[in-house]
């Protein structure tokens, strides 16, 4: 048996060891099993919920005032867009769980005709896990003006946001602003994730209101 790339003593070898000796040894041991589990990201189950079922949120979510963590999403050709790219910018962040659900769709044509009424160098991005290729054919036919992020390889932005909600292994619905020093702005993480993000509050702040 091995474990982190050493091989552990056998029952036998442990038995015919000096019996002053066996206790250290066993000590040693658990450290280093328990050294070897990771630790399980933290879990909340009363932050979000759909209608009247809790949902799991997974990590820490990131707050207001804090660094936008850097995560690389997928565009339509599969190429690496990584946030920290946008940094020096004003960036809003839609988050659905999928945009091939009712609520999800509305959100981004929400998103995408208030973006009139924002300053015209923010960035406007949604973000899901659907594919890349879904995100552009959605795109297309609905004629929205957002770009396209996809969270749908190793979930990296899900993970970093504290986004990932347990159940589905989708996102939680939510709304972001990164200001151009990189540090979160504003935020709405949806409640009840069967409804929209207030878009006119989300309006306001990016025009400085909120």
């Amino acid at each position: 048996m091995r474990l982190l790339g050493t091989k552990l003593p056998s029952a036998w070898q442990i038995s015919a060891m000096p019996s002053r000796f066996v206790p250290v040894l066993l000590v040693g041991l658990a450290t280093v099993a328990c050294a070897s589990e990771p630790a399980r990201p933290p879990v909340r189950k009363d932050v979000i919920r759909r209608g009247e079922t809790p949902l799991t949120l997974v990590g820490r979510t990131v707050e207001v005032g804090q660094a936008a963590p850097d995560a690389t999403l997928r565009d339509a050709k599969l190429a690496p867009v990584r946030l920290a790219d946008f940094r020096g910018k004003t960036v809003v962040l839609s988050v659905v769980p999928s945009i091939d659900t009712r609520v999800c769709e509305a959100q981004t044509h929400h998103v995408s005709d208030a973006m009139p009424r924002m300053p015209a160098d923010v960035v406007v991005m949604t973000v899901s896990r659907d594919l890349p290729f879904a995100q552009e054919r959605f795109a297309e036919e609905a004629m929205t003006k957002t770009l396209m992020g996809s969270d749908y390889r190793g979930g990296d932005f899900g993970r970093r946001w504290g986004l990932e909600v347990e159940e589905t292994g989708l996102l939680a619905r939510s709304v972001w602003i990164i200001g151009p020093d990189g540090k979160v702005r504003y935020r709405e993480l949806v409640a009840d994730q069967t409804t929209e993000p207030d878009i006119e509050a989300l309006v306001a702040a990016v025009n400085g209101g909120g």
